[in-house]
């Protein structure tokens, strides 16, 4: 994932998803959604750990939240997909 100025577009974007903690940014998740929407067809689970994964490549997330942002992820994945 290449970074750019803020005018650039085609550099990745900040998209803010909600946690029961409160709301945080993922940088480049419209990418992370197409990639694992390629993959399909998934199970629930295996979609949370491609997103989260994919989502770690690129975004800081605390070894203590990572449940809460598979959760956070997927529910976004969910409605990205219907």
């Amino acid at each position: 994932m290449r970074l750019a100025n803020c005018c650039d577009p085609s550099a990745p974007r900040v998209y803010k998803i909600k946690l029961d903690t409160g709301t945080v940014g993922i940088l480049g998740l419209d990418m992370i959604m197409a990639e694992v929407r390629s993959m399909e067809p998934l199970a629930a689970e295996e979609a949370k750990n491609e997103l989260l994964k994919r989502a770690a490549a690129g975004n800081y997330i605390p070894g203590s939240a990572r449940e809460k942002y598979a959760e956070a992820l997927y529910r976004e994945y969910v409605k990205q997909i219907k």
